[in-house]
Formats: C-alpha cells, structure tokens, sequence
C-alpha cells in the first residue's frame, strides 16, 4: 500500500475524520489506497505554525479526549501508521476550488494558489498504530 508521511496534528486530523485534504507543493497521478503515517517530528516544534483555527480545533480534541494540558505532547502518535484512507483526487488549488471549501478545511493546510489538494476518502483510524519508519513522497509500506 502506498503510504504518506504527515507532521502531527494534522496526521491525527485525518485519522479523526476531521481534515480532508493533505495539502503538498506537487500533484500526484496515484489514486487508490493509502496508508497515513504520522511523522516523528516533535508536535511542539510544529504548534507555533498552527493557524489559531486548527489550535483550536486541536485543543478542542484534547479536552474532547479528557486530556490535561500536560499531556498534550504525549497523546499523539509518532513514527506509526495511524489510519488509511482513499486517495480519489489531486486537485490544483485555484480560487475557483478554494470557495468549495469550509473554513475548517482551510485552515488545516496550506491553501495557497498553485499548491496541490489531495483529496481522502473512507478514512478508517487504525484500532492500534503501526510502528513504521516513514519517507519523504509516496512510499510503500508493507502491512
């Protein structure tokens, strides 16, 4: 299956059924299944480029989830497989397409003219995360 690595929150965000687009500078031509990894990257190093929506939209899951502000950097998953999902569509980020998006969508990934959306579906957040060791790109990951 092929997979993508994604910086946390927003792993977590599609895993939660929350974000639906994967925001990349380059399109794609695969279509199919793909498995959602969730980067290694520290969440703290990260927050500070949350817009203030998807902070709050994070806050929001954490105490949804009865988490403690301290717990904050230990609750999402890191270097594991966290979801799958369908990938249907790559679509170029015009004005045109921006004003079929909400605003929750917006604000959880870089919008900016000439970007790529990439579009999931059928999102399925694993019962129990997968240790993985992921890539740069599309990559293939072995269940």
């Amino acid at each position: 299956m092929k997979a993508i690595t994604i910086w946390q929150p927003w792993a977590e965000f599609i895993a939660a059924g929350v974000k639906h687009n994967e925001t990349r500078s380059w399109a794609t031509k695969y279509r199919g299944p793909i498995a959602i990894h969730a980067a290694v990257k520290p969440i703290r190093q990260v927050v500070p480029l949350l817009s203030e929506k998807a902070f709050g939209l994070m806050v929001e899951k954490l105490e949804k989830a009865s988490m403690a502000n301290g717990e904050l950097l230990t609750y999402f998953n890191y270097g594991e497989v966290i979801a799958t999902a369908e990938l249907v569509a790559c679509h170029l980020i015009t004005e045109e397409y921006l004003s079929t998006l909400p605003d929750t969508e917006k604000a959880l990934g870089d919008y900016s003219l000439g970007r790529y959306a990439w579009e999931l579906r059928n999102v399925k957040e694993l019962p129990e995360p997968i240790k993985a060791k992921g890539q740069q790109g599309l990559w293939s990951w072995e269940a």
